[in-house]
This record gives structure tokens, sequence and C-alpha cells, in this order.
């Protein structure tokens, strides 16, 4: 985690934000979700359903390759008066192709996203946690 994501500050949670997608990133490509769950609220509905379907789709020597995210637009709407934050960015997801354990694809792939998305953030004990994430219809 970079030294500028664990501060209480607006940059600090644009640091933390780019790195949560990163952290999200590697859980697509590993399966290794525990980095995720430790920077998300067990409260962030979203958070939670990424974290079983990427595990879920890392059971039985199944795997994926791609989903990696990339945040090239991060804006906080910062309120020192609030133990609360929020940002809203722009999210690019590349495509997910799913495997079986032998290589053979399991399903039809997800095609890559281009989104703008909602994050909320609280800062307790020293640290960010993502309270909420979601896509902005």
């Amino acid at each position: 985690m970079p030294e500028l994501a664990k501060e209480n500050s607006k940059a600090g949670l644009e640091a933390f934000i780019g790195y949560w997608f990163q952290e999200l990133s590697y859980a697509y490509e590993t399966g290794d979700t525990r980095k995720s769950l430790e920077l998300s609220s067990t409260t962030c509905a979203l958070c939670q359903h990424l974290v079983k379907s990427i595990e879920a789709n890392y059971t039985n020597g199944r795997w994926l390759a791609g989903g990696a995210f990339r945040t090239p637009v991060i804006e906080v709407a910062w309120d020192s008066n609030m133990a609360a934050q929020q940002g809203k960015l722009q999210v690019i997801q590349g495509e997910i192709r799913y495997f079986e354990a032998d290589g053979s694809g399991s399903r039809e792939q997800t095609a890559a996203t281009n989104d703008a998305a909602a994050f909320f953030a609280e800062y307790r004990q020293g640290s960010w946690r993502a309270t909420d994430v979601g896509i902005i219809r």
C-alpha cells in the first residue's frame, strides 16, 4: 500500500481508492481475496459480492484470466467535518475469461467495461475501509 493511501486526507483517499482497485485486480488474477476483504467493510454489499464471485470462480481448479481494473480519473468530494468520505471515478475493467481446471472455457467471457462509479469510505483506527461502491447509471 502506498504511504499516501494511509493518510486521512483528500489525497490519501484518492490513493486508497486507486490501491483498492489494484488489490481487486490482484484478486481477479490470483483468486486471493484476503486483502480485498481487509480493505472493505462487511457493510459494503458490492465488495462482498465481488469477493464471493471471485472465490467461486477459483474453486475446484477453475480460474480466471483478465479482469484487471484501471482508474484513470478519481475525484474526491472531501469534507473534513465528516468521518465518511466519498469519491467518484472512472473504472475500466478488462474482459474476463473463465476456465475449468483442464484449461477449457467454462462459460462465455465477460466483456470489458468502462463505467462511472461512486466510492464511499471511512477512516477509522488509522486506515481507510471501503463502505460502499457502486456503478453510477
